[in-house]
């Protein structure tokens, strides 16, 4: 079993993030151009449109499925994305593979495999949780008979904060696999992801709270910056939704990033 080293880890993950933002740039801008205008055209849509929420973040339930109609089309695309784009970041930060021309629009057996397993790992972590979540349930009504209603929330909110941890956690450990499926590693699976970050829960529940953090810095920017732009009409809102494409690009940069030297480290047995 390793121990992490989190502050190392998180540094090491910083560092080759803005080291390789060049080449980040160099795999991204194909598909960051065919998204950007795909996001001002949806958002301007939904504004103009009247398919945002109002004030109260109330949105109109006959306009669901139209709001479905509009946004799928982005959603699936940003998926594609951003799936294609981690391969490839995976592949040059561990093997040192630098795609050229058109195969920076990687498509192929292994971008969709790294779609499904994130899909896979959402699903499993979403089943476990709300089974636990309803056993949660179950025991808040007993203890609420027992022992009364304050009591009562006394020892479930604990208990469902602590379910909710775990659950974030266990699906970081089972997303060390991602790296090995980008590698096209046929041998990983989720099984031992999880067993070569054994002994480490609450290490990664500190380094995801420490990288939270940092994304929240960059999102807390982001909204100044929008909140500006936003009062210039449809220029400031393409504007705006141009800064968020690029904020939602280097979040991806440095989450695929982190996953890299949680693979180095675990399973190639790296040093940071």
């Amino acid at each position: 079993m390793r121990t992490l080293p989190v502050i190392k880890t998180l540094s090491h993950a910083i560092k080759s993030t803005t080291d390789n933002i060049g080449f980040a740039f160099h795999i991204s801008w194909p598909w960051m151009l065919m998204l950007l205008p795909l996001n001002v055209v949806t958002n301007l849509y939904l504004v103009f449109n009247g398919l945002q929420p109002d004030a109260r973040g109330y949105v109109d339930p006959a306009l669901v499925g139209k709001l479905f109609a509009v946004v799928a089309p982005l959603s699936i695309a940003s998926i594609i994305a951003y799936a294609s784009i981690a391969v490839s970041w995976h592949r040059y930060i561990l093997l040192d593979e630098i795609p050229e021309g058109w195969k920076r629009l990687r498509i192929d057996s292994l971008m969709w495999r790294y779609i499904g397993n994130f899909i896979l790992m959402v699903l499993l972590v979403a089943a476990c949780a709300i089974g636990a979540g309803l056993g949660i349930a179950l025991a808040a009504f007993i203890l609420t008979a027992i022992v009364g209603e304050t009591l009562s929330i006394v020892i479930v909110v604990p208990a469902i904060l602590f379910m909710y941890s775990y659950a974030i956690i266990a699906g970081y450990r089972l997303s060390v696999k991602l790296p090995a499926v980008a590698l096209g590693r046929m041998d990983f699976r989720m099984g031992d992801a999880w067993r070569a970050t054994e002994g480490n829960m609450w290490r990664l529940l500190g380094l995801l709270t420490l990288l939270i953090l940092c994304l929240l810095l960059v999102g807390v920017a982001m909204l100044a910056i929008t909140f500006i732009f936003n009062k210039f009409g449809a220029v400031g809102l393409s504007l705006s939704v141009a800064v968020q494409v690029m904020v939602n690009w280097v979040a991806t940069i440095l989450g695929v990033t982190m996953l890299t030297s949680l693979y180095g480290f675990f399973v190639e047995n790296r040093e940071f």
